[in-house]
């Protein structure tokens, strides 16, 4: 159906109701007076009537208009500031990361350094790594939340153990003068849930990493409770506080409570919104209740969708019981990334070989029976991962393959699956993550 633009409309109808108008009123006057003198004067009247009568009405509907017009002028405006502000922060979040790991990767080079330098530094890049990582991944999962492209992926996990492993991993990053609380009042060491464990988390890592990081000293508490079938999750803090005024923009994307304090705290400003598309997509709301030097309390809820039955210890002793003895089959075209994966595996004891194709893969597949698990690259020449995987289920289904990719967006982690991977590795990862993805598909690996 064609629009109609504002302007064609308003000639339209002031040309319609005009030819109406002159049409119809000039009959009539016609039949009721007879005197011409008295019927000029009749329609000069009425002239006058239909120009002030139109008058009115136009000038509502251009208000109105206009309104609407101006509305949309001071919310570009708005966006347009925000955008800058987003922009020089952004920048400056990753222009210091990389400034620490291109200068101190420049120093190494150095021959006189000690053994405690070259620790320091390596630490240095390290750190400044993971805070490029972190602000690369928020400006991804709000680009794919703003797109629809998030899948969530459902599982059962042991709430207790999962709220005891993020308080543990915060615990081990304080300062000195914060302290962290765990308030679950889950008493039931059983309570398993049916949920995304993994958005869950990012969304508590979040509202936790918020809470220390404007508390200059005091303490900041976990919580985890049932209410009306639900499951309410706070994260309260003694910080510096959010002003009434920002309690609902600081969920949007590109606002921030003070632009001001991004001069002196960091981040790129897209925690919050990257939580309440999470909580938003696990069901559940996302609410603050904050005054300015009195710290922050964050709620949210998620359904409670618990799970009578759990594993069981016979279960979970069966899922060891099929451990035998192997070797990895690395399908990775980039040499650089090859190098670091045999390194780590090289590190562990464990015999491995490489493929840099997926043709390759699928020929080293058939020829080497003590094969135990394939670690695929996804993007590769010849034959792409998925590809390989699919030729390979036809020959041999029982061989775990871990999908490993940089194509760590959308549903890829789905699309692996349904390919035939038993699981899935983001591109960067580091030792201990590719390690455990092993042992958690440990067919291959009998001592890691």
């Amino acid at each position: 159906m064609v629009k109609v633009k504002f302007e064609y409309k308003i000639l339209i109808s002031y040309l319609l109701i005009g030819g109406l108008w002159i049409s119809f009123s000039d009959q009539l006057a016609k039949k009721i007076i007879s005197d011409p003198n008295y019927l000029t004067e009749i329609q000069t009247y009425k002239g006058w009537f239909y120009v002030l009568v139109t008058g009115i009405l136009f000038y509502f509907l251009l208000k109105k208009h206009l309104i609407k017009i101006r509305n949309a002028e001071k919310k570009a405006r708005e966006s347009d500031q925000l955008k800058t502000a987003f922009l020089q922060n952004i920048s400056h979040e990753i222009r210091t990361p990389m400034n620490g790991i291109v200068g101190f990767a420049g120093l190494l080079k150095e021959n006189d350094l000690t053994k405690d330098q070259k620790e320091m530094y390596l630490d240095i890049i390290t750190k400044s790594s993971d805070q490029l990582l972190n602000v690369v991944n928020d400006v991804l999962d709000v680009s794919l939340i703003d797109s629809g492209n998030v899948i969530i992926n459902k599982t059962q996990f042991n709430l207790n153990e999962f709220l005891e492993q993020i308080y543990s991993v915060h615990s081990t990053i304080l300062r000195k003068n914060i302290s962290l609380r765990l308030n679950n009042t889950l008493y039931s060491s059983d309570h398993i849930v049916f949920s995304d464990s993994v958005k869950l988390g990012q969304i508590l890592d979040n509202l936790i990493s918020n809470a220390i990081k404007y508390t200059p000293k005091g303490e900041v508490e976990l919580g985890c409770e049932t209410k009306e079938n639900k499951l309410l999750f706070s994260v309260k803090d003694s910080g510096i506080g959010i002003a009434p005024e920002y309690h609902e923009k600081i969920f949007d994307r590109f606002h921030r409570a003070e632009i001001e304090t991004t001069k002196t705290i960091g981040g790129a400003g897209l925690g919050l919104a990257i939580c309440r598309g999470n909580v938003n997509l696990l069901g559940g709301d996302i609410w603050v209740e904050s005054n300015l030097g009195i710290g922050s309390k964050f709620y949210f809820t998620i359904p409670g969708d618990f799970v009578v039955q759990k594993p069981t210890v016979e279960e979970k002793a069966d899922s060891k019981s099929v451990l035998r003895p192997g070797c990895v089959l690395v399908a990775e075209d980039e040499e650089y990334n090859f190098l670091y994966i045999s390194r780590i595996l090289n590190d562990a004891g464990i015999d491995f070989l490489r493929a840099k194709n997926g043709q390759e893969a699928v020929d080293i597949c058939r020829k080497n029976a003590n094969l135990g698990l394939i670690l695929m690259d996804i993007k590769m020449p010849v034959l792409n991962g998925y590809e390989a995987v699919k030729i390979i289920r036809e020959f041999r289904n029982e061989i775990p393959i871990i999908a490993q990719t940089a194509f760590a967006i959308g549903n890829e982690k789905k699309k692996a699956l349904d390919v035939g991977c038993n699981d899935y590795i983001a591109k960067p990862f580091k030792r201990e993550e590719l390690l455990n993805k092993i042992r958690e598909n440990t067919k291959a690996i009998t001592d890691l």
